[in-house]
């Protein structure tokens, strides 16, 4: 019997767990729901799902375009708002495109060369300087050789977030410093715990044709949007080409370690937080390693992602590695669940090639991408989405793979309905509760061209009982709480998730706030959080209620959501100033908040009436300010439910 990470409160049972199965799969699971959520004309090469508004809602950034370099306004953001032409469907929505007020596609003004440069290939977002609001980081991919490379004056940026989706350029920051060093991954971790977001920076080739490697960087967070490279005194110099990266707790210290997803002349790295600042490479003692066995026709397997989660339930952190080039013969090597052996092992790791069973259609040279746990129906076991493409279009495809209560995981893909023109040839996956009903949908975009994005929606997973956990950051936690680990306790089942951002090529990401499967289980004995803090302080919440988005402070459940209170509503406006354009965002945590009548007003008094109003989705009004004299004004919305707000905003030239 192993003891749990949080041993204060029980123990993992011996037994397997209970499957809670009401029926077996079948089409009427899942659905798609790409148009309805107004996602139908969204292209993208890379996804990223975190709430960049504060309204709780997971919003979608997307890289779009068909190349890696040379590309210009690729970023784009697509808020997550209701859906008020679709009433009937209750809890119904879409996603806008705000880009064009977003500012993420600003120019440093500091890059050589060409200064309106900014295009994109590889972006992570998390609140690195405490404010609240969600930044990002972004970079890009050189080519196969940086001597050679035409530079367009792009370079790694960090833009600080104002809570509303807008974004603006951090002057000197660290990362545009760094110069041309062909990024492929980005991990944030608090590697010190001091409370500030630090940044694992993965890197390809130097010169893929002499084979020139780099090593990994890591960049210290100053806590203002600014880093400071501290590679070499955390001991972070060994050379490899990788293709993205991952931070987690890999042996249950309550320090963040730092995984590698090698690109096919190595095994990977593991890095080991040593907790004084400084990191070893253990791979080789703790059995990291993607080429154990060779992939199709003997070529080195190539990992794009390293996946952390705990599937087997059993208080540790397993893996799943996203192997390009693996085979299906016996010999061969493909994508696999990596089994943590624990703390009586060393937390050593093992591959089960077995687990996993492929059905027809199914390609002889496996580019499997990307891959996704989620728990579908919220049984209480850990679910897989796996993408494949490029190497034979006709059977590369998206996999899903349901696991069972023996911990196998057989491809449950076709019996839902999505071996289809849609699912094959895919790229890049993220799972995400879009529309809060606690079970987890999640997003695609296609490998072939045009990269189509479309999203899979969740069908089944209000058969099983379920929690979701948001946290609130005491105070020496990062805001994010990334590093923070979640366990809950329902009876027979014990279920540890971790919170991160930035895992795999190009550094795929998923919303914070975790979803946690109860299967036929009506009650929650306990939640615990354990905080990346210096101290690595618990908190617990006993017999929480269950089927509701719960936010956990450092004191326990919210005083708010423990009174069953509703959130203030609030208007937000941005950009602000303004020039020729403002968006009006209502928010509320609970209620139905729809805009009525909408006013400008000068200094004075007087109402403008030279303002067009446009609506730009079920909570946003957009006003086309261009005939207004430059000047400061005054916005009033009286809501369809009677409440009145207001906002000042300033006019430019």
């Amino acid at each position: 019997m192993k003891l749990h990470y949080l041993s204060t409160l029980c123990c993992i049972p011996a037994a397997l767990l209970l499957h809670a199965q009401l029926h077996a799969q079948q089409s009427s699971w899942v659905s798609l729901g790409t148009a309805d959520a107004g996602l139908g004309s969204v292209t993208a090469q890379r996804i990223y799902v975190t709430d960049v508004n504060n309204d709780q809602y997971p919003d979608i950034v997307v890289i779009s375009g068909e190349a890696n370099t040379g590309l210009k306004d690729n970023l784009k953001v697509y808020v997550n708002m209701r859906d008020t032409a679709m009433t009937a469907a209750g809890n119904a929505r879409i996603f806008v495109d705000v880009t064009d007020v977003s500012g993420i596609n600003a120019a440093p003004g500091t890059a050589p060369g060409n200064n309106d440069s900014r295009g994109t290939t590889i972006a992570a977002l998390a609140d690195v300087n405490n404010d609240g609001n969600v930044d990002i980081v972004r970079g890009n991919y050189y080519g196969t050789s940086l001597s050679t490379y035409t530079d367009y004056g792009d370079r790694c940026e960090v833009l600080l977030g104002n809570g509303t989706g807008k974004f603006t350029p951090v002057a000197n920051n660290g990362l545009h410093e760094l110069g041309l060093i062909n990024p492929t991954g980005f991990s944030f971790l608090d590697y010190d715990k001091d409370g500030r977001l630090d940044l694992f920076i993965a890197r390809w080739f130097r010169d893929y044709g002499q084979n020139q490697w780099s090593a990994g960087i890591l960049m210290k967070g100053n806590g203002d949007g600014t880093f400071t490279d501290v590679s070499s005194q955390a001991g972070i110099t060994q050379q490899e080409p990788m293709f993205g990266s991952c931070a987690v707790d890999w042996n249950n210290d309550g320090w963040p370690d730092i995984a590698t997803a090698p690109y096919c002349r190595t095994g990977g790295q593991l890095w080991k937080n040593n907790g004084d600042g400084t990191f070893a490479n253990v791979a080789a003692s703790a059995g990291y390693n993607s080429q154990v066995l060779p992939g199709d026709g003997g070529q080195p397997l190539c990992m794009w992602s390293s996946v952390p989660e705990d599937f087997d339930n059993d208080g540790d952190m397993d893996f799943f590695f996203s192997l390009v080039h693996g085979g299906n013969d016996p010999g061969e090597g493909h994508s696999t669940i990596v089994i943590n052996k624990g703390a009586s092992d060393g937390y050593a790791l093992a591959w089960a090639l077995d687990r996993m069973t492929r059905n027809a259609p199914k390609s002889s040279h496996n580019g499997d991408y990307d891959g996704s746990w989620l728990d579908l129906e919220n049984d209480g076991l850990a679910d897989l989405v796996m993408t494949q493409g490029h190497y034979m279009p006709a059977t590369d495809r998206l996999y899903v793979f349901r696991q069972q209560a023996d911990h196998s995981f057989p491809d449950a893909t076709g019996a839902l309905g999505l071996v289809r023109a849609e699912t094959n040839n895919v790229h890049q996956l993220e799972a995400l509760d879009y529309d809060l009903d606690g079970d987890d949908d999640f997003v695609f975009c296609k490998n072939d061209h045009p990269r189509t994005l479309h999203l899979v929606r969740n069908e089944i997973g209000q058969s099983g009982n379920w929690t979701a956990v948001r946290l609130a950051a005491p105070a020496g936690v990062n805001r994010d709480c990334i590093g923070a680990r979640i366990a809950v306790y329902a009876g027979d089942l014990v279920r540890m998730r971790e919170v991160y951002a930035g895992r795999g090529n190009s550094a795929g990401q998923q919303p914070l706030a975790l979803v946690f499967g109860l299967g036929s289980r009506n009650a929650i004995d306990s939640v615990c959080v354990r905080w990346p803090d210096a101290a690595g302080t618990v908190t617990t919440v006993r017999r929480p209620p269950v089927n509701r988005y719960l936010q956990i402070t450092g004191s326990g459940l919210s005083v708010a959501q423990a009174a069953g209170n509703a959130a203030k509503t609030i208007l937000k406006a941005y950009p602000n100033p303004c020039r020729n354009h403002i968006l009006l965002q209502l928010q509320s945590h609970g209620d139905r908040v729809e805009p009525g009548q909408v006013s400008v007003y000068d200094l004075q008094g007087r109402e403008m009436k030279d303002v067009r109003l446009h609506p730009a989705g079920p909570e946003i009004v957009y006003c086309d300010v261009q005939h207004l004299p430059p000047g400061m004004y005054m916005l009033r919305i009286v809501t369809r439910g009677g409440a009145a707000l207001a906002q000042p905003f300033t006019k430019t030239e």
